[in-house]
């Protein structure tokens, strides 16, 4: 069906030509964009590799420099709540321009301090002014919940997070505060169930509200900070970096999720391609831990985003280059070629070989064409010729005939008709039968004594032979060959009709069959006149006659050579026609896989 439709539908040779030639640079393009963004996935990795060392350093100085000072300032586990604040706000920009997350982890005096999503904190009375209250969001939201809040925070933020001071408002002369409800939780910490920010009496904006549960309280903030690691980066013109927010959530999920597995059975976790841990343990479990989770595919590519398009861009314009630079050096010539040869000539010193080679076949082919017209058209008119004479005879004395004659003069006439009538008989016989020699007919093949078929045919013409006193000679080998009886006896029959006609009273014919390496050879060696060589080849041709009036007066149609070589060439054999001294032989050669 497909072939069919193919056929149906031809393309121009340009969309031939373009076809492959896209399809081969897609192919490159496609397997070069592959080794870039294997390459760009290994580095991003060495990067996160080295922003993970990085924080975890930062981590041992938060540890030394604050956690243990804390400590000796006796704030107890308000001490864990200030280090999950300094861990969270590490993870802020982390990996962030790869989508990807990094949470960490750092076992304290109370337990575990480990890095939020989303975090605050705040003071009631104003900016560094009495106590900071640690707000804690990620136990109340869920991921749509994160990201409504870090939806929230990035339309209204300045910088990394969003930051409520009411010192600003009021110098404006608004009296506006930020009012937090919640569960309040030992070191000042508070389960954030809602916060709200006042701008007036009449106007009330929620910022968050989570799915904690239990009795709340209400704590009105002057100075409220809240900061989450969804956040895209912020550009120094005040506008938004590119983030996609679900897949960093998603990142930041898994990096925690790796490092409770740690926590619960330490060095137990087997990595995978997106996902590094780096830890350090004792005899108690983690002490310190920082975990990284990148979905490295989809970072390269949206790093080398602009090098995909630069180079699709290049690649489509060296394509379209190169295809008409092809259409001009190899499509115009073709179809140059095709109105050429639809105007029935043909170039043969174009600058492609191979079409100067299918113009040259062209010619050929049409100098055959117009040979073969010609010869149909000579075969026509001399056939028209041979049927002429006879048809004007049998006219003749057919109108002689119809006269008041003699009974005798008419039974002549008549005699005159019938005769002329078996002879245009033959020479329809015989047209029919080149005409279906040279169709190819089918030859039923089979096992042929052809010495036996040889004599049988020369004694059929034995009357002929006596009557010019010509004397035989045979020379033939015995065997049997594999071949067309019918096909073998007009070869033959034909062969002894012609040299008969051609030899003198009294000489001599001589027959031959033998055979060589590859061949059988079939000889008729007559003596009489030689042929002029320039008629020699010509012999074979319908009609074609040396002495025309001799063979109208024997009786002959023009037609016996011809007939003996379209047998011939039907069982894959060859004629020929050569002079000696004193007669002319032809020879016939079959191919010796007639042989049995």
């Amino acid at each position: 069906m497909m072939k069919k439709v193919y056929q149906n539908h031809p393309r121009r040779l340009r969309l031939q030509l373009l076809r492959p030639l896209a399809i081969t640079f897609l192919i490159l393009w496609v397997g070069t964009m592959m080794l870039i963004t294997n390459n760009r996935v290994d580095e991003i990795a060495t990067r996160v590799r080295m922003n993970m060392g990085s924080a975890q350093s930062r981590m041992d100085e938060f540890y030394n420099e604050f956690y243990e000072r804390n400590l000796e300032n006796n704030l107890g586990v308000e001490a864990k709540h200030i280090m999950s604040h300094f861990l969270s706000s590490l993870s802020l920009g982390q990996v962030s321009e790869m989508d990807g997350g990094m949470s960490f982890v750092m076992r304290v005096k109370e337990g575990y301090a480990e890095s939020q999503l989303s975090w605050g904190w705040g003071y009631i009375e104003g900016p560094e002014v009495g106590q900071r209250w640690i707000l804690t969001l990620d136990e109340g939201l869920d991921d749509q919940g994160q990201l409504d809040l870090a939806q929230w925070i990035t339309h209204n933020r300045e910088g990394w997070g969003y930051t409520f001071n009411n010192e600003t408002s009021s110098a404006q002369g608004e009296e506006v505060f930020a009012r937090v409800t919640g569960i309040e939780r030992p070191g000042y910490e508070i389960l954030v169930q809602r916060i709200e920010i006042f701008s007036n009496e009449d106007t009330v904006e929620t910022m968050v509200e989570t799915a904690a549960e239990g009795p709340g309280q209400t704590w009105d903030f002057a100075f409220l900070r809240v900061q989450s690691v969804l956040l895209p980066p912020f550009g120094g013109n005040g506008k938004d970096g590119p983030i996609n927010m679900e897949r960093r959530l998603s990142s930041f999920r898994e990096a925690q999720d790796i490092l409770h597995k740690e926590m619960e059975s330490p060095g137990q976790w087997v990595g995978d391609r997106d996902t590094f841990v780096s830890r350090s343990s004792d005899d108690q479990g983690v002490l310190r831990g920082v975990s990284a989770h990148v979905d490295f595919l989809p970072a390269a590519l949206k790093e080398e985003r602009g090098l995909y398009l630069s180079s699709a861009a290049l690649t489509i314009f060296v394509l379209v280059i190169l295809s008409a630079k092809l259409s001009k050096e190899v499509s115009l010539p073709v179809e140059e070629l095709s109105r050429n040869v639809k105007d029935g000539r043909s170039l043969v010193d174009g600058p492609i070989e191979e079409l100067n080679t299918l113009g040259v076949a062209f010619e050929q082919a049409k100098k055959r064409v117009e040979e073969e017209l010609e010869r149909e058209r000579s075969f026509t008119r001399s056939a028209a010729h041979e049927l002429k004479t006879p048809l004007a005879i049998l006219r003749a004395h057919a109108e002689s005939a119809k006269e008041n004659i003699a009974p005798l003069k008419r039974e002549g006439y008549l005699d005159v008709v019938l005769e002329e009538c078996d002879n245009m008989a033959n020479l329809v016989g015989s047209l029919l039968d080149l005409s279906r020699l040279e169709s190819g007919l089918s030859l039923s093949m089979e096992e042929v004594d052809l010495a036996a078929l040889i004599r049988e045919v020369w004694f059929s013409l034995n009357l002929h032979v006596e009557k010019k006193n010509i004397k035989l000679q045979w020379a033939l080998e015995e065997g049997h060959f594999r071949g067309d009886p019918k096909n073998l006896h007009k070869i033959v029959s034909n062969l002894a009709s012609n040299a008969i006609a051609h030899t003198p009273q009294g000489e001599t014919i001589k027959v031959s069959l033998y055979s060589t390496k590859d061949q059988v050879i079939i000889a008729v060696d007559n003596e009489g006149m030689n042929i002029a060589e320039e008629h020699l080849e010509k012999i074979w041709t319908p009609f074609y006659r040396v002495d025309a009036s001799r063979n109208r007066e024997d009786g002959g149609t023009g037609l016996g050579l011809a007939i003996v070589r379209a047998a011939v060439q039907a069982q894959g054999g060859t004629c020929s026609v050569k002079n000696r001294e004193g007669g002319v032989c032809f020879q016939i050669a079959l191919p010796k896989s007639i042989r049995s």
